[in-house]
């Protein structure tokens, strides 16, 4: 029993707060967000999986978070038929602050590439592999999704 307590401490410890921002990508909730990040210990625990290495629990981490906020979202959609809240998380520099506001009002597709890419520093292969698309796809999504960020910065903000 203390050494499930202890693995699920380091888990918390170590990827917690990465897999509460990559929830909060998807759903824009902090509450459903908290909720992901539970579930996925929970998963974590009663699978017990064994990893290559750290990068690889850190890729199966984030899959079945992607998992369960998509799963999340369908039934949200269903229940209530309203779209999610707009917020995010409040941010310690409010430079950034503004440029994150303009990426979570992007389409899906671009916000979550660019959350993985530039807030948790994957590279594009290792984003493939945790959204289960090709590596080319990735890029192109990352391409677009700058120059929609671009666009919005520079037409709401004037920035660029």
């Amino acid at each position: 029993m203390d050494e499930i307590r202890e693995n699920a401490q380091r888990i918390l410890e170590e990827y917690g707060d990465m897999l509460f921002r990559y929830a909060y990508v998807y759903l824009k909730e902090r509450e459903g967000a908290e909720d992901i990040v539970q579930e996925v210990l929970v998963r974590y625990l009663k699978k017990a999986p064994v990893f290559e290495s750290l990068e690889h629990e850190k890729a199966w981490l984030l899959r079945v978070t992607s998992n369960l906020c998509k799963n999340q979202i369908a039934y949200n959609r269903l229940r209530t038929g309203e779209e999610l809240r707009e917020e995010l998380i409040a941010r310690e520099c409010e430079d950034y602050s503004v440029v994150w506001d303009a990426v979570s009002d992007l389409p899906d597709k671009y916000r979550r590439v660019i959350h993985l890419y530039y807030q948790e520093g994957y590279s594009s292969r290792e984003i493939a592999e945790i959204l289960g698309q090709r590596e080319s796809t990735v890029r192109s999504l990352l391409r677009r999704g700058r120059q929609k960020l671009k666009a919005v910065l520079k037409e709401v903000y004037d920035f660029a």
